[in-house]
């Protein structure tokens, strides 16, 4: 099905509280939001039961969580039953203690063990993890959680929306952006094979990454695999 708005629809979201951020909201459908606040994206999907929310992005303070959750009751008031986290890194990953209440933490196997070392309270450790996919319904509508293998880290997941065509994916597929730096924890050999899986596997029509600009298209897939094939022929030429 083509997505409901062709182009993301920003809305501004009102403080919960007196102190937090504001919060920018782009919309991409009649359910589906990313919140673009201090330099980071996070996905989150409501349904009519609940919530499923992504990476809280909050390592430096408890604002930008606060920021995010206001956000989200700004659309709907219903709680987050669900936080996947898309990998381990802790600016994506901290923050999530202001929804555990209600949510239950999601993540791939090779994460766990990494969130749990943090021993950080403010980054619950997952409750679910799987190796290879995970499909996830609520409220009647269903996501489906993918690892395309190591990349980024060695527990990137991507959250792929059919019902939209949406993929979220982060940090190892930018948008018009280049890498960052010097590839930390990455491994990138397989960064290619693990684009090469997503261009063959996963079929959607918006890109949704971890951090602005945004959204981007299966094409991005394709520019930064053919980069790190550069990349890597001039290394192995070197």
């Amino acid at each position: 099905p083509a997505l409901l708005l062709a182009t993301p629809q920003r809305v501004l979201a009102q403080d919960a509280t007196p102190g937090t951020l504001s919060a920018d909201l782009q919309q991409f459908a009649d359910d589906t939001y990313a919140f673009v606040n201090s330099g980071y994206i996070s996905l989150f999907i409501v349904t009519d039961e609940g919530v499923i929310a992504t990476d809280p992005g909050s390592q430096s303070g408890p604002e930008r969580a606060e920021a995010y959750r206001a956000a989200i009751a700004s659309v709907t008031d219903q709680p987050v039953r669900y936080l996947v986290y898309s990998h381990d890194h802790a600016d994506h990953a901290t923050g999530g203690e202001i929804f555990a209440d209600t949510a239950t933490f999601i993540s791939h196997r090779n994460a766990v063990e990494k969130l749990a070392a943090l021993n950080d309270p403010r980054t619950p450790v997952p409750e679910i993890a799987f190796t290879d996919e995970l499909s996830i319904e609520l409220g009647g509508k269903t996501i489906e959680l993918y690892y395309t293998g190591r990349n980024h880290s060695d527990n990137s997941i991507v959250l792929l929306y059919p019902e939209h065509r949406l993929l979220f994916a982060v940090d190892f597929i930018p948008v018009n952006t280049l890498l960052f730096q010097n590839l930390p924890d990455a491994y990138p050999e397989e960064w290619i094979e693990s684009l090469r899986w997503i261009e063959e596997n996963l079929d959607f029509d918006v890109l949704v990454p971890g951090h602005p600009p945004l959204p981007g298209t299966k094409a991005n897939v394709t520019e930064v695999r053919e980069y790190l094939e550069d990349l890597m022929a001039a290394v192995r030429a070197a």
